[in-house]
């Protein structure tokens, strides 16, 4: 055996077999997850999964779900039993634990009546001795809201204005105005409001000026779900005509102040 000067070999080799025993023992398995977002409406149930490769018993491990802290987690099960001190008080009867394929390394949770707080990311991590392993997954939970309802003010002086409401969606969905012909309109106003179960209520409002306007659609778009509802509504043709007058008043007042008696309720003289 050669001697280098200074240089312990014996400590070399106990060192080399540490890193061999450390590279085997990480490698032991390791933990992946769907390769896409689990996708779940409002009051269905949702199934969250994850995989031991290569396949094992999960029996005697501890297989933890959480969201954003271990310590708080969804579920924990551990040497085939399950854990509820630690458990999050909103997933308590919520979840179930699948013990179908865990003799596989197959692990699964069922999260009943998904609402809109069990939106995002979830962790499943794997517990063996001194070794873990975790992947993460996401949640995507949408649901479709009632058709947008339409109803009718004015005309005023600026036109007639239309307002929307619709309620019931989730997550915050886009909304558009269109002319009969597809054209989008500009909204003058539009409340997003998120109410106490995490689900959106819109309220938008259109004005229409133009009397060449047949009807309005509105349309309500999930942006997860790429869904949409939408209603109709038709101008009526003498509110069409009173938008004609409308028009005329405002040529002829121009940028100056109307007066008196060619302001809101009295322009039907002018033609």
């Amino acid at each position: 055996m050669v001697d280098f000067p200074g240089y312990n070999l014996s400590g070399a080799v106990a060192s080399f077999l540490f890193i061999l025993l450390t590279m085997k023992q990480s490698e032991d398995f390791r933990v992946i997850g769907p390769a896409h977002p689990i996708l779940a409406r409002v009051g269905e149930d949702a199934l969250l999964t994850c995989q031991l490769l290569p396949k094992r018993t999960t029996m005697h491990m501890e297989v933890r779900w959480y969201r954003s802290e271990p310590s708080t987690p969804v579920f924990v099960h551990r040497d085939g039993v399950e854990v509820t001190e630690m458990q999050m008080e909103e997933y308590r009867g919520q979840v179930e634990w699948i013990e179908n394929g865990i003799a596989k390394g197959n692990v699964a949770l069922k999260i009943h009546n998904i609402q809109p707080s069990d939106n995002g990311q979830y962790w499943c991590h794997f517990q063996d001795g001194n070794y873990c392993g975790e992947t993460s997954l996401l949640l995507k939970v949408a649901d479709l809201g009632s058709a947008p309802n339409i109803h009718m003010e004015g005309p005023g002086e600026s036109g007639v204005q239309l307002v929307r409401t619709t309620r019931g969606w989730f997550p915050e969905p886009q909304v558009y105005w269109e002319d009969i012909q597809g054209e989008k309109l500009l909204a003058v106003s539009e409340h997003h409001i998120q109410d106490e179960d995490g689900l959106f209520y819109v309220e938008a409002t259109l004005v229409v000026r133009n009397a060449s306007a047949e009807s309005v659609s509105c349309l309500v778009h999930n942006p997860v779900l790429t869904e949409e509802k939408g209603s109709v509504i038709s101008l009526p043709e003498k509110l069409q005509t009173e938008l004609g007058k409308y028009e005329v008043v405002a040529h002829t007042c121009g940028g100056s102040l109307c007066p008196p008696q060619q302001r809101e309720g009295s322009y039907h003289e002018t033609m």
